[in-house]
């Protein structure tokens, strides 16, 4: 590693930062409960209960148990893409930034398909720190 690329490291504002935590955090905490949640519905053919709710019960449950875990998967797939995503904006990569903001739409339809409140709230506030600190990437 070059110290030019040490030095962008440590100038990234935190608007990048903050983006970048989103996009992990966002990206783990789906990827990995996600899995779960289509175990169960699969072994029990239904949603598990959380909080009162049933997890991840939203509009693409009228679909059927098959494309239900179709876009599951799909989902915890955008998940893991948006994990790289934020990996690369942390080192200040402006690629980073490109596949966070590909791959943000996506996020936000299948949040929305699976009423997932939090998902819906972060993707957008992710983006609009992106696009706020786009210039600062290398």
């Amino acid at each position: 590693m070059t110290g030019a690329s040490d030095s962008t490291h440590l100038r990234l504002p935190r608007t990048v930062r903050v983006a970048a935590l989103l996009f992990v955090f966002l990206g783990v905490a789906f990827g990995a409960s996600v899995p779960f949640v289509l175990a169960h519905l699969d072994r029990y053919g239904e949603l598990p209960m959380m909080f009162g709710f049933r997890s991840m019960g939203g509009p693409f449950e009228q679909f059927g148990p098959r494309a239900f875990s179709a876009l599951g998967w799909t989902f915890v797939g955008i998940c893991a893409a948006d994990v790289v995503a934020g990996l690369g904006l942390w080192r200040g990569r402006r690629w980073g930034a490109r596949v966070g903001l590909a791959t943000s739409p996506l996020a936000l339809a299948l949040g929305g398909g699976f009423a997932l409140p939090l998902v819906l709230v972060g993707v957008p506030i992710r983006v609009a720190l992106v696009v706020a600190g786009r210039r600062s990437l290398g």
